[in-house]
């Protein structure tokens, strides 16, 4: 049976889970799309994911995601709301009641925190801020200042060795979220701090978040009925006391603050159909007419036009006959003509000839649906072979007895 992978993706990690798989993996500056994209493909390839949900914050990190996993070729997974998210997880667990209606989502991760104000069944965010006031990594900085100046440790000597403290740095908050002292040793020196020393450092900067999330209330609009406290930076029991104190709501954290998001996407996640792959346009006679050259003279038209010049070589014919006709008798040859057997003297001006051009041939369409048109050369009309031709029965010309006709025509 295939299972359901819900993801959320955040400025420092990018977190998964399935029903054998939860882990987070780190993310580098400005690629938490790329990287969460890059795991979703890796983990599809090792297990029989059905469903794929990835929870977003706001329209920006929806974009991006849909662009990494284009990139990826994946299109089995669903964006699903981050608010929409948290909403669906609280009510599969048990955690919200039946009163209540609207939520303060407070949302303490590494890189700051991001206050909602939520409607439960729009499951729509109605105020949204976020800010750098708060965040582990502020917290991860005040207790490496705290071991410089307190406790003499040497600063790291390089870019190693800082990643390498500020690691450890981390561990020691950690800690003391379930313990009340830490220590945590490493080469630039033993890192020992008790939750006391921590909570005075860190106070300042979650006072001024719990300030935040009151102004966002007030802004909303709306009446609270509930506050949930998300992210790493919920697991601080200093966040957990002072944040509802500064609120006045009654407080829920889920068992994973952290992996909320990616739980309850993957609660809404539901099969995605790859898109089908386009049809190839098929290109007709009459689609490609704008782009048609142009075409030469048709068979019609080279008929028309040779019957056209078959009837000037006529005329010209004749003409040339009775130029040789006025020839002969300026030379002295004479003929008789009875006048009983002419009924009428022969005319001395030639009557033009009445030429009929005979209906064309019925053409047949053209069948526009072949796939490529024939284009005709154009081939111009040749002389026609015979020098004289006989005209058609309908014209009669009348020709001077004296007159010789040429080989082939008739009187």
């Amino acid at each position: 049976m295939s299972a359901v992978l819900g993801v959320s993706v955040g400025t420092s990690a990018v977190r998964m889970t399935t029903p054998k798989v939860c882990q987070a993996v780190e993310v580098g500056s400005g690629r938490g799309a790329e990287l969460a994209a890059q795991s979703i493909g890796v983990l599809l390839e090792h297990e029989d994911i059905g469903a794929t949900g990835v929870a977003f914050g706001d329209d920006l990190q929806a974009d991006a995601m849909h662009q990494a996993m284009a990139l990826q070729r994946l299109h089995n997974y669903q964006l699903v709301p981050e608010a929409a998210a948290v909403v669906a997880l609280l009510e599969s667990v048990g955690q919200l009641g039946p009163d209540d209606h609207t939520l303060v989502l407070y949302d303490l991760g590494s890189s700051g925190v991001t206050v909602s104000v939520v409607d439960r069944y729009s499951r729509t965010a109605v105020a949204v801020r976020r800010s750098d006031v708060a965040g582990g990594d502020l917290f991860d900085g005040l207790i490496a200042e705290q071991q410089w100046h307190d406790r003499g440790i040497d600063p790291p000597a390089d870019d190693w060795a800082a990643a390498d403290f500020a690691s450890r740095c981390r561990t020691a908050k950690e800690q003391l979220s379930t313990s009340g002292a830490a220590a945590v040793s490493g080469d630039g020196g033993l890192i020992l701090l008790n939750r006391e020393r921590f909570e005075s450092l860190v106070r300042v900067p979650i006072e001024g978040s719990a300030r935040l999330a009151r102004e966002v209330v007030a802004e909303s609009g709306r009446s609270p009925d509930l506050l949930v406290l998300l992210g790493g930076g919920a697991r601080i029991p200093l966040v957990q006391s002072l944040v509802p104190h500064w609120l006045a709501l009654p407080t829920v954290v889920p068992p994973e603050p952290e992996m909320v998001a990616a739980q309850g996407a993957a609660l809404l996640a539901t099969p995605v159909e790859a898109p089908a792959e386009p049809e190839p346009v098929r290109t007709t006679a009459r689609s490609r007419g704008a782009h048609r050259p142009p075409r030469g003279p048709s068979r019609r038209q080279l008929g028309i036009a040779g019957a056209a010049a078959a009837g000037l070589v006529v005329i010209a014919g004749i003409g040339f006959a009775l130029d040789r006709g006025d020839d002969t008798s300026s030379q002295g040859e004479q003929h008789v003509v009875d006048v009983t057997e002419a009924p009428a003297p022969p005319s001395t001006t030639t009557p033009a000839p009445t030429t009929t051009t005979p209906a064309p041939a019925p053409v047949a369409p053209v069948d526009e649906s072949e796939p490529e048109p024939i284009y005709e050369e154009s081939v111009a009309p040749a002389a026609p072979a015979p020098r004289y031709l006989n005209l058609p029965a309908p014209i009669q010309i009348e020709v001077p007895p004296n007159i010789q006709l040429p080989p082939g025509m008739t009187r």
